[in-house]
């Protein structure tokens, strides 16, 4: 079990921006970005979070989870940990490495508009399976909810990460992230 982290600054602007939408609109970051925002809770672990994960979110599907991955809490600061997707579901993929660190998952969302994508990138072969599969798979949800990204991508800009932009090439992001970092799993199973 991981220690017990702060929670990043990062992190606590988009709680609050999620506060902040609740009162204004109803809505919370989840219906943007598709996760409820859950820091550090035991109850969000699965047998396949790895012991020296930090959870900060869940999508509410299938026991899906992002966190934060310390390296055996050897990093300190949240700000510089990883972001893993973990997927109870996936069994023996459950774990997959997706951003170098929380302000690349939030401009990774702004390029993407779409964090689910992110599961499916063990399976591309080239760029272009890439963009086939967002075209074919992503792109049309994507543009029924074209205002409201719109809206919640300038809240995040406004409020969470200041100056965020996209990134250029989303596919050479996280084929090289996984290239030059790589995680050790080690899970309650293998206690």
């Amino acid at each position: 079990m991981p220690v017990n982290y702060k929670m990043p600054e990062t992190l606590e602007k988009l709680v609050q921006l999620d506060k902040d939408l609740h009162q204004r609109n109803g809505h919370t970051v989840d219906h943007y970005i598709g996760f409820y925002i859950s820091f550090n809770h035991d109850d969000d672990r699965y047998e396949c979070t790895p012991e020296d994960a930090v959870v900060f979110g869940r999508t509410g599907v299938g026991g899906d989870h992002f966190a934060f991955y310390t390296f055996n809490q050897s990093i300190k600061d949240l700000e510089e940990a990883p972001i893993i997707f973990i997927q109870p579901m996936f069994f023996e993929n459950a774990v997959n490495l997706v951003a170098r660190n929380l302000r690349d998952f939030l401009a990774l969302f702004i390029t993407l508009k779409e964090l689910y994508v992110l599961e499916r990138f063990k399976l591309y072969k080239s760029k272009s399976d890439f963009i086939k599969d967002y075209n074919e798979n992503y792109l049309k949800d994507i543009d029924l909810r074209e205002s409201g990204l719109k809206f919640f991508i300038e809240e995040l800009r406004d409020n969470v990460v200041e100056g965020i932009t996209e990134i250029n090439d989303a596919y050479a992001y996280i084929t090289n992230l996984r290239k030059h970092i790589s995680i050790d799993i080690k899970n309650s199973d293998d206690s």
